[in-house]
This record gives C-alpha cells, structure tokens and sequence, in this order.
C-alpha cells in the first residue's frame, strides 16, 4: 500500500506540529489555521522551528582598545576584558 503524499506532515500535525501550507498569491509559506485539507495539488509542510540565537562576543585583547570578536563565550585568553556581545540574525525569505 502507498503512503499519503502528506503521510509526515499528517502524522507531525497529529502529534501537535504546526502545519503550513504554500500560498502561489503571496508567494511564501502561511500557517495553516484549523484543519489542513491535504489537497494533493497544494504544498504542505512541517513548521520549521526558530534556531537558536547565535552572537558575536567581543572582547579587548589587551585592555588597550584591541577589539576583538569570538563566536564563543569565553576564548582561551583569560588576560581578555569581555566588553558584550552583538546578536546575529539572518533573514530567510
């Protein structure tokens, strides 16, 4: 027996995921509000979920004005002054 061409997002969606679906007017993915149809000619899919946040650290090398950006929290020098850390988003449309 064939599966469901939606057989995934049908199971996600029963256990508790959100569904979209792809709108052709507006170009982009919208959430499905209530029971999704699972219209063979639309597109469906799982929700992605946010990804966590990722920073930039920066850190004065020397304590002489010497800044420096890390991906980590903490780099290997402990002589370095941490002075804060920048957010960094990406757009995905």
């Amino acid at each position: 027996m064939t599966q469901h061409k939606w057989h995934k997002e049908i199971k996600a969606w029963a256990d508790g995921a959100e569904i979209e679906y792809f709108d052709e007017l507006k170009i982009r993915w919208l959430d499905v509000l209530g029971m999704p149809r699972w219209d063979s000619s639309s597109e469906y899919r799982i929700k992605p979920q946010p990804k966590e946040p990722q920073y930039l650290y920066m850190y004065d090398e020397n304590r002489m004005g010497d800044i420096r950006f890390y991906t980590v929290k903490q780099p290997y020098e402990t002589s370095v002054r941490y002075l804060g850390k920048i957010k960094l988003e990406v757009d995905d449309d």
